[in-house]
């Protein structure tokens, strides 16, 4: 697994989603921490518990449910495989939701505590300590080259999906710098 692979997933579940904004954070090249914050629908509560278990999905539950899919991609899998890597939690909110709910994960991707959250609707993903239990993918990236390889194919991923949906507003910002704005979007929400 590469580190552009968590944001390309949610890249793709955010261009079918009805999600205005999406942010992206990075601290120390994403090793320490990788946020995904957006402004969509959230994540129901019933969907909750299997948010992030491998191969597990809410979008299929029978074979005619594949002609009618519409989605890029599935959450889940995207989770699922970063819960193995990464220490990671998720703060959602719906329509419905009176207040956001914080959920830690366990490398499973099962829900291991949760407790209220003052986001707004939306959902917020963050990955903390990249690959702490995979040291030689770690050590693949501790040249500052490499390092700085992969920021770029992340700002490129962003602006190439920028490019297929110029009205979604997309943010990097890494090591609290200035976010870049990596759409057409002219900053009116």
């Amino acid at each position: 697994m590469q580190q552009g692979f968590f944001p390309r997933k949610n890249l793709e579940i955010n261009l079918h989603a009805s999600v205005v904004s999406t942010g992206f954070l990075r601290e120390n090249y994403g090793f320490d921490k990788i946020e995904v914050r957006d402004n969509g629908d959230g994540i129901k509560a019933a969907d909750v518990p299997v948010m992030a278990v491998k191969h597990y999905t809410s979008k299929i539950s029978s074979s005619e449910d594949l002609e009618r899919l519409t989605t890029y991609g599935f959450r889940g899998e995207a989770l699922g495989s970063i819960c193995g890597t990464s220490q990671v939690l998720v703060i959602t909110k719906t329509a419905a939701d009176d207040f956001s709910t914080q959920y830690i994960l366990d490398g499973s991707g099962h829900v291991t505590s949760q407790k209220p959250s003052h986001l707004g609707q939306g959902t917020t993903v963050t990955v903390l300590k990249l690959f702490q239990n995979l040291p030689v993918r770690k050590q693949f990236y501790s040249t500052d080259k490499k390092r700085k390889e992969e920021i770029r194919k992340i700002q490129n991923l962003l602006m190439a999906y920028g490019i297929v949906k110029p009205e979604l507003r997309l943010t990097l910002t890494h090591n609290k710098s200035p976010p870049e704005y990596l759409t057409a979007f002219d900053g009116q929400v």
